[in-house]
């Protein structure tokens, strides 16, 4: 059978939540990240890769290791942090894209743990990923307006787009929010929803190392996907295609959060759209 894998970034240390948010139960003992994996299997992927820390390896063992059908094959990688000198968190997303290098030798996509990204867009990443001849790299892009919390600010990569909905650029955007921001609500932006090809992590290392040389010592320096897409297509070395949702994000960075998604999926249940229990 033709490996189909999804990658789950799992390592953040949940700050602004203040906890596991990965695995923290929202409804029916289900956390988003069950919402997404159902998601993925039913669009067709086979392999799920968890991206972790050391610390709750354990943890995630303990919740998926024996829960998801037989058929899907399961691996757990470490986001490992032990050989930086005072480093108490990831390096960000980008390194989290390199802890997969010895996992996955064929197209994959990597999404965020704890974001909500609605059925359609694992459906458009399946198929575009192993039924496209192109073998392209692909983004779920979303409007802004659909991507913002009622109660603080948020991260986005704002994209820009040529007229084959090809990115031009990406810029990551921080301290987002409904009251403060200098970018249209109908801009496109990136919720960490990617769909690459294996060589993506030979040119990502390149750059994590001159990354490294320059914020060795900081405690808080991130190293992020979007500084890898960009240089790749800067360097016209490789294309990232979009393929766009309407679906209107949620998620839980702040425990306020929680209880408008809980309501979301709620009526998502009720509607039929996922099941009273997913496996």
């Amino acid at each position: 059978m033709k490996q189909k894998s999804i990658a789950i970034m799992a390592a953040g240390m949940g700050s602004r939540f203040g906890g596991l948010k990965q695995t923290h139960a929202v409804i029916n003992d289900y956390a988003i990240l069950d919402f997404s994996i159902y998601d993925a299997l039913q669009a067709g992927f086979n392999h799920i890769v968890f991206i972790v820390r050391e610390d709750i390896l354990e943890v995630f063992k303990k919740r998926y290791s024996k829960k998801l059908p037989e058929n899907i094959q399961i691996d757990f990688v470490i986001q490992n942090i032990s050989a930086i000198p005072k480093r108490k968190k990831p390096w960000g997303t980008g390194h989290a894209l390199l802890s997969l290098k010895e996992s996955i030798k064929n197209n994959f996509a990597l999404i965020n743990a704890d974001d909500f990204y609605g059925q359609k867009a694992f459906n458009l990443m399946h198929d575009a990923l192993f039924l496209n001849k192109k073998h392209q790299n692909y983004f779920i892009g979303y409007r802004l307006k659909n991507t913002l919390s009622d109660f603080g600010t948020v991260s986005r990569g704002e994209c820009i787009l040529n007229d084959e909905e090809e990115l031009v650029s990406i810029i990551e955007r921080t301290n987002i929010s409904k009251d403060n921001t200098k970018m249209s609500l109908n801009s496109i932006v990136s919720m960490n929803f990617w769909g690459f090809t294996p060589d993506i992590f030979k040119i990502a290392n390149k750059l994590f190392q001159v990354f490294l040389d320059e914020h060795k010592g900081s405690e808080t320096a991130e190293f992020y996907i979007p500084k890898v897409v960009d240089y790749m297509i800067k360097e016209k070395t490789m294309t990232f295609k979009m393929l766009e949702s309407n679906t209107v994000w949620f998620g839980v960075t702040y425990k306020d959060d929680e209880s408008m998604v809980k309501k979301q999926l709620q009526e998502l249940i009720s509607e039929g759209v996922y099941p009273t229990k997913l496996w």
